[in-house]
């Protein structure tokens, strides 16, 4: 009886995600994310601003970024995969990347003050070579040390430090960045540098991955799940690959990350030029709108994990889907900005942070134990692939057809991201109640 108490214990207590150890792990991407957050915001106006490019053009140059990721990321997830070091698999690929990052990062906001396009962008490109160094990597860590029961909470947990890392360089943005045609970027990319080394340094000390795999096994052995079920084996691998139900499963979920990121993007890499011509807000003010958005996701990143264990990741990310349709619809038919659009931007990133925590963890179901850095990629090269195209096609949307459509091609790539769930099967997890059950029946199986 004693004995059985204590397994349930422990149970409760493993049901609960390790947080010390999940906010090491998302350390890493929280630091490429705050480069990424004034990336879409800051350079589209240095590229328009500084060297007098039109909105089409300015897209072209931001989707450079996404076709050398194309390429990048499934070739540094599929390398982490069978990489064999002291560190891991992952760790010497996210060290090494961020703080080459970390050194890089400022120079682009001295290029910009040079007026120099060549050397601007130079720079930016090998900065944005060794991010995508540790992208992949530093993503497909957290599944290798997560137990698969709290995956979608630890990716929640993910997503929420990485907006933490948002809102503080869109206070930086808003602060640092003043309302004039040709401000100095340099001291927001100081802030941005600074992010990256410290999260690196934090990291490099206290994560020692291949203790914290090991952890992983042994928690999930405690609660009760076979070994074949903690990681398939290379033959279970293989086998699962080849599945034809996994195979669609794996196309669908794709597709609908690939129309995510369509409507996704096109707002991130537009807003700053949409709230200045049509909003009138000039310099970084457009970031107090960004703020909201990325504010109402981290509030909703751990309710939403919750709720996909409760009802399943694919209705989740039907109920973030229909935010992200809404609201965009909302905000393209007010005439003038007001106090209420806060409201629709708000509940925009509410459906952004739904979708984005239920979309990987599928990916990762369908993944095998030797497969998780390549579906990683998979996962990158469909977000990628879109926002190699959406800069361009909503640039010529504000340019062509009228800044105020922008939100309507938002919510039409949205509603096309819903298509494919219906034909997607096998991703949701192992929940705890299962694995409560499964302890229940091995302690009723044991000799009194």
């Amino acid at each position: 009886m004693a004995e059985k108490k204590q397994g349930e214990i422990a149970g409760r207590s493993l049901a609960v995600l390790n947080v010390r150890r999940t906010v090491l792990v998302t350390l890493p991407f929280m630091g490429a994310l705050t480069f990424w957050q004034a990336y879409d915001g800051l350079v589209p106006l240095m590229f328009k601003n500084t060297f007098g490019m039109g909105d089409t053009s300015t897209g072209v140059f931001m989707s450079l970024d996404n076709v050398l990721a194309l390429f990048m990321l499934p070739l540094m997830g599929a390398l982490s995969d069978c990489t064999t070091t002291r560190w891991g698999r992952r760790t010497p690929f996210i060290v090494v990347g961020a703080l080459l990052a970390a050194a890089l990062t400022p120079l682009i906001a001295v290029a910009n003050g040079m007026h120099n396009l060549p050397f601007f962008v130079t720079v930016l490109v090998a900065t944005l070579v060794v991010l995508s160094i540790y992208r992949s990597p530093s993503v497909a860590l957290m599944p290798d040390v997560t137990p698969r029961p709290v995956r979608s909470k630890a990716d929640a947990f993910n997503s929420l430090m990485a907006a933490v890392g948002g809102v503080i360089v869109l206070v930086a943005i808003s602060l640092l960045v003043p309302a004039e045609e040709n401000p100095d970027y340099i001291p927001v990319y100081l802030v941005i540098s600074f992010m990256l080394l410290m999260t690196t340094i934090i990291f490099m000390v206290f994560f020692r991955e291949p203790r914290e795999v090991g952890a992983m096994h042994h928690e999930s052995a405690e609660l009760g799940i076979p070994e074949d079920e903690i990681e398939a084996s290379d033959e279970g691998g293989k086998e699962r690959e080849k599945d034809p139900v996994r195979r669609r499963s794996l196309a669908c979920v794709l597709a609908c990350v690939f129309f995510y990121f369509m409507a996704n993007n096109a707002v991130t890499s537009g807003i700053s030029r949409y709230a200045d011509v049509v909003w009138d807000m000039a310099g970084g003010s457009y970031a107090q709108v960004q703020t909201v958005a990325t504010l109402a996701a981290i509030v909703a990143y751990m309710p939403m994990a919750e709720l996909s264990c409760r009802i399943g990741r694919k209705v989740t990310t039907y109920v973030g889907i229909a935010l992200m349709v809404a609201s965009p619809l909302l905000i393209s038919g007010a005439s003038e900005f007001s106090i209420i659009i806060y409201m629709w931007v708000a509940a925009f990133g509410i459906g952004m942070a739904t979708v984005s925590l239920t979309v990987y963890p599928m990916i990762m179901e369908l993944a095998s134990a030797n497969s998780t850095g390549r579906y990683t990629g998979l996962y990158y090269t469909a977000s990628m692939s879109a926002q190699i195209v959406t800069p361009i096609l909503s640039g010529a949307v504000m340019q062509f057809v009228g800044y105020r459509y922008l939100y309507v091609y938002v919510a039409v790539c949205a509603a096309i991201s819903a298509v494919p769930l219906p034909f997607v099967k096998n991703v949701d997890s192992l929940t705890m109640d299962e694995v409560r059950e499964r302890q229940a029946a091995a302690g009723e199986g044991e000799p009194g």
